[in-house]
Formats: C-alpha cells, structure tokens, sequence
C-alpha cells in the first residue's frame, strides 16, 4: 500500500486508487489552479464529500497523486539500479536506463503525469517542495552511482550530469508526437526506441562534463 493509501483515513483500496487517478488526469489536463473537487469526484465517481472526507483539500489531493506516482517510479528505479554492476564497462549505460525507464513506462503513468512530472521541475514552492521529499533521495542514489561509474566525478559534477539527464528526458517524456513529426516521421516511437537513444545521448553528456568520455 502506498503513502497515500495509508494517509487516506483507510479508505478501500480501490477508493482511495479510482480517486487518485481521476485527480491525475484532472490535474494533467488542468493544472493545479484550474482542476477542481467537484471535477476530481465527478470523474472519479464519487460524491465531493467522500473526496473531502479522505483527502480534506485539493492541496493535500495533489501531493498525495505526487507521491503515489512517485512511488512507483521511484521503487522501479532503485531495483533496475541494484541490478547494475557499477564496476562494468557498460555502468553507465545501465544507470542511465535505470533513471530514465520507469518515467517512460507504465509507472510512469503515461500522459497524464507526464505533463505534471514535467511542471515539476519549472513549478513554484508547492511543486519543489514535493520534489524535494518525494525525488531527492533517490536522485542523490542516482549521483552516487554516475560518481562511481565514471571515477573521479565528484558529487557536484555527477548532481549536474543527473540534472541535464533529466531535463532530456523531460523533452521527450510527454510523448506528443513532436520530435517525430520534426524527424518526418508518421508513427511514434516506441519506448524502448526513445530509451534507447535517451541513454546514448545523456551518456555522451555525461562523459564529456565529468571528462571521463
């Protein structure tokens, strides 16, 4: 059971789920400041006061389908991380993998969070707030694990060479359609097709800013 299951007053688990992922979508489509309750219950299916009983406002709503998300990303991550041997020739590769998969699969929520995993990065204080409890800790496993992969980066090299990873990723996360209409292309790639050149393109990056390349 996930943080926000076990904060929702101990609501079914299959309440709590059918409410948070209707705030999701709301909340991609929307916006915080645009999505309301009354929308979040009526896609969900439930009445507004059942949606305030459990989650009491649209602010504690939000971080809870933050953390929810973040969650699956985050528990997908660290195990394809522990899956990497860091001392072979390929670590990085691997590292890279690691970060990027999850974001792009089925924990990765598809379209819907990819938009608010996006604002993230550029929201206000409520969104770095979030990011600060919910991604940090396992970010910073992140950076110790280029650290080792590319010996002698030290952690303020490897927390950037982490940062502008991300920010790739965020430009194709979202899964439009854009970079292939700019490629000519009429089908979009699939994700193993975006992972694959994601991980090719950040790990030169990395190599050149940590000097290891």
């Amino acid at each position: 059971m996930s943080k926000a299951q076990l904060k929702s007053r101990d609501a079914p688990n299959e309440t709590v789920e059918k409410i948070l992922v209707a705030a999701e979508v709301e909340f991609s489509e929307r916006g915080f400041d645009g999505a309301g309750m009354k929308a979040i219950s009526a896609r969900a299916d439930v009445s507004q006061a059942l949606l305030h009983y459990h989650f009491g406002n649209k602010d504690r709503l939000y971080d809870e389908v933050i953390e929810r998300r973040s969650d699956m990303i985050n528990s997908e991550r660290r195990t394809l991380l522990a899956a990497v041997d860091p001392d072979a020739p390929d670590a990085l590769d691997g590292i890279l993998a690691a970060l990027f998969r999850p974001p792009l699969g089925p924990s990765g929520g598809q379209h819907a969070y990819a938009r608010i995993f996006s604002n993230l990065v550029v929201g206000r204080e409520r969104e770095r707030a979030l990011v600060r409890r919910c991604y940090d800790p396992t970010a910073r496993t992140f950076i110790e694990a280029i650290c080792r992969a590319t010996p002698g980066t030290d952690q303020a090299t490897a927390a950037m060479a982490y940062t502008l990873s991300l920010g790739a990723l965020i430009a194709v996360i979202g899964r439009d359609g854009r970079v292939e209409r700019l490629m000519g292309r009429d089908d979009i790639q699939t994700q193993d097709q975006i992972l694959a050149q994601l991980v090719r393109f950040t790990k030169g990056g990395v190599l050149a800013l940590t000097g290891t390349g």
